[in-house]
């Protein structure tokens, strides 16, 4: 029994990876999946629902040797109706869409097990939250494209290329910018994609529930060897994220990530 229950699991497993999103390890990222799945949902009940209509018809309207298929006349009150439920399902569904977009927009305070702002100058406190302790407040980190690597810039003054460290449980807001041409930063399971524009500001927010490496690349044509800018979102506890910024050099300096070592 618990061989099959593991192959099911599998099984269920693979189908859920090949018609479905990432696995959300944020909360943004989990509001988006919802609304994914929603989606996807009234997207089949209407294909169904659908298709099963024309099939009926045809069966019940088609011809036979020997005399004249049967004309179809549809009243206006069911021509109302249909028309009615479409619309019915298509306001529901942006209302939905909304709904989940807002949330996803929402930064949450971070978490008990997060970077405190008490504990350390790094996690700023200068964002419009919700009323939460200001110990709980984001780190902000700035994310800037060009061709065709990633950097990243913490509040010390320390910077790191294509690898993003942070402290789990922690929101962190990623402020985004580009210093030549259109990049979009994506890392599926922590946030949607996001475009960095030379000469605009954009940011987008994540907090990682658990620790681990985050594979993403950048999804917007940036050039000729825009498919090898990637960049990766290396989370770790608090200790260790800490001991990462102490280690020897100054501000303004390139160290090497936790995992680099490895």
């Amino acid at each position: 029994m618990c061989q099959v229950g593991g192959r099911v699991n599998r099984l269920h497993a693979a189908l859920l990876a090949l018609i479905g999103p990432h696995a959300a390890h944020s909360p943004n990222a989990d509001d988006m999946n919802t609304l994914y799945w929603v989606m996807l949902v009234i997207g089949l009940v209407l294909l169904v629902a659908i298709n099963l209509a024309l099939v009926a018809m045809v069966m019940r309207f088609r011809s036979a040797r020997g005399r004249q298929p049967r004309r179809l006349v549809v009243r206006r009150a069911a021509q109302l109706g249909t028309a009615g439920l479409f619309a019915l399902i298509v306001a529901v569904t942006f209302v939905l869409a909304v709904i989940e977009t807002h949330d996803a927009k929402k930064v949450e305070a971070s978490g008990p097990d997060g970077l405190q702002a008490t504990s350390s100058l790094l996690a700023q406190r200068s964002l419009d939250l919700p009323a939460t302790p200001a110990s709980s407040a984001p780190l902000q980190i700035q994310a800037c494209g060009q061709q065709w690597i990633w950097r990243y810039q913490y509040p010390d003054g320390t910077y790191s290329y294509y690898e993003l460290v942070v402290p789990v449980d922690t929101a962190i807001i990623l402020h985004l910018c580009s210093t030549d041409v259109v990049h979009r930063w994506w890392v599926p399971g922590l946030s949607g994609k996001f475009d960095a524009t030379p000469g605009e500001s954009n940011s987008t927010w994540f907090k990682a529930d658990q620790t681990g490496d985050y594979d993403g690349a950048s999804y917007a044509y940036s050039g000729a060897s825009y498919a090898v800018m990637r960049t990766r979102v290396h989370v770790v506890d608090v200790p260790t994220y800490q001991a990462w910024l102490e280690q020897a050099g100054g501000p303004a300096s390139r160290r090497p990530s936790p995992s680099s070592s490895r």
